[in-house]
């Protein structure tokens, strides 16, 4: 017996202890899957070790998911996605701070005369000179619906009740 065969006796006498644990000590599909894929390279050493060459790997197929994300249309509404999201934010927080900065919280005093201001109302005239869309009607029609789903998430309240003459 040559020192080549007692080597690969012993790996394939590991190999199928090592199998054994896996069964026996219970494993989920993923698991039993790798360690299909590191006994097959394995074996495909112990092969190689007796005089057969190796085995060429096989060239994975990709799967739909990454055939799916690697496709153009899916890029370009990943971009147009990120880029609303990005907006939206940032009409978030500059409506937040235009509101902190005409109203800010306080303790009101009983019957102090109050006036019930839209939402859109106070934000619009200010959002529309900060982010320039003020002179597109395009423009104009995204910010509101901006403004109106920030108002649907609960991140923008509906109405101000802001004190009378501010």
């Amino acid at each position: 017996m040559t020192v080549n065969a007692t080597v690969r006796d012993r790996l394939v006498v590991r190999l199928r202890a090592l199998m054994a644990r896996t069964v026996a000590n219970g494993c989920t599909e993923d698991e039993e899957l790798v360690a299909a894929r590191m006994v097959g390279k394995a074996i495909a050493q112990v092969d190689a070790m007796g005089g057969g060459a190796p085995p060429e790997p096989e060239k994975a197929e990709p799967s739909w998911a990454q055939t799916e994300r690697d496709s153009r249309e899916y890029q370009t509404l990943l971009e147009k996605n990120t880029a609303e999201t990005l907006l939206k934010a940032a009409v978030q927080e500059l409506a937040l701070n235009h509101i902190n900065t005409v109203a800010p919280p306080r303790k009101r005093d009983p019957g102090e005369p109050t006036q019930r201001v839209d939402i859109h109302e106070l934000l619009e005239p200010h959002l529309g000179m900060m982010l320039a869309v003020g002179g597109t009607r395009m423009g104009r029609q995204i910010l509101r619906r901006m403004v109106d789903e920030l108002v649907y998430d609960g991140d923008l309240p509906r109405f101000l009740d802001m004190k009378l003459g501010a």
